[in-house]
């Protein structure tokens, strides 16, 4: 009888300190914490995303992402503050217009820092001097493409005063209006510069050459969600974070899942999609300030809020260099 009760006991000790082993573990040891990861375009820059969701990068690392398209700016914007989804990746301008304006969002990891943009103009203009009293169309005043022709304009000499640049729609519809000439030039991202070079369409420049950073694609969440939600925010950069790696070296992975995500067999626009972005990507994927700094710049010309920010007040690399000092980002390169 003795030994029994000796039995018992001990397995009743063992069961008590497994139970509170588990109760110091973050949740996402032993259940998948659900993320929704609102993102901005179907283009080859968002590859790592898709690639974390297609691997099961994000289940390896105790999260439940779900991407989901937001192509709508303020809609995304609102979607994160409401936490109906918890991440934003895409271009950072949308949030720093929110941020600037008192919204909780803050820019965690940026895996696409450079220009992404090509000037496309109607074959008329044969230098950027001929721009001058001419429209440039673009997706929405202070947006992205606004910004890019601002730059373009820039590096020029040319004073933005001396051009119209006016509202245009999409690429697609922008590109349409560019061969019919009812546009002098645009703004136009992959596969829809190649699609203008292939109709030919002079690209009087192509931005992402010039050197410059951009935020092209952030991931961006909410500083209440970062403080509450910090183990969740870790899991899910590791996960885009391998991501972004595959892409990189691995272009057979990549390209099967560009033409899932694309929708598309060509591989002419599929092999042109991995060598445009996979080169660019930043891997680990910190922020350049100097993008973030050119975004507020342009944000200040009419916006009183955002003159004189400084980019550092809109980013938190907090966990990536933990993931660093832990030999999370060298171990992956092994």
């Amino acid at each position: 009888m003795i030994m029994k009760f000796s039995i018992r006991s001990h397995e009743a000790c063992l069961l008590i300190t497994l139970l509170m082993w588990l109760g110091t573990l973050p949740v996402s040891a032993y259940a998948q914490d659900r993320i929704k990861a609102a993102y901005d375009g179907t283009s080859g820059q968002q590859t790592p995303l898709w690639l974390a969701t297609d691997l099961g990068l994000f289940k390896k690392y105790g999260v439940e992402g779900n991407p989901v398209l937001i192509m709508n700016a303020p809609v995304r914007m609102a979607s994160l503050a409401a936490n109906e989804s918890q991440f934003g990746v895409g271009a950072a301008i949308a949030p720093l217009t929110a941020a600037v304006a008192g919204a909780d969002s803050i820019i965690v990891a940026t895996y696409h820092n450079k220009h992404l943009a090509s000037f496309a103009v109607s074959p008329n203009i044969r230098s950027p001097q001929d721009l001058k009293g001419k429209d440039i169309g673009v997706t929405s005043l202070g947006g992205a493409t606004h910004l890019a022709a601002a730059i373009a304009l820039k590096h020029w000499g040319i004073d933005e005063k001396s051009v119209t640049i006016r509202p245009a729609g999409g690429s697609s519809d922008r590109l349409v209006s560019l061969m019919a000439h009812r546009m002098t030039a645009t703004i136009l991202n992959e596969p829809y510069s190649q699609m203008a070079r292939k109709a030919g369409i002079p690209i009087l420049l192509d931005l992402g050459e010039l050197g410059e950073g951009f935020p092209t694609v952030s991931v961006v969440t909410t500083k209440k969600f970062l403080a509450n939600k910090r183990e969740s925010v870790k899991q899910f950069l590791k996960a885009i974070s391998e991501g972004v790696y595959i892409f990189k070296t691995d272009r057979e992975r990549s390209v099967k899942t560009l033409a899932k995500w694309l929708r598309t067999n060509d591989q002419e626009l599929l092999d042109l999609a991995y060598r445009t972005h996979a080169r660019k990507m930043s891997f680990p994927p910190y922020t350049d300030p100097s993008g973030v700094q050119a975004v507020l710049d342009f944000l200040g010309r009419s916006r009183p809020e955002a003159k004189n920010r400084k980019a550092q007040e809109f980013i938190d690399e907090g966990i990536l260099k933990e993931l660093e000092r832990e030999g999370f980002f060298s171990a992956l390169q092994k």
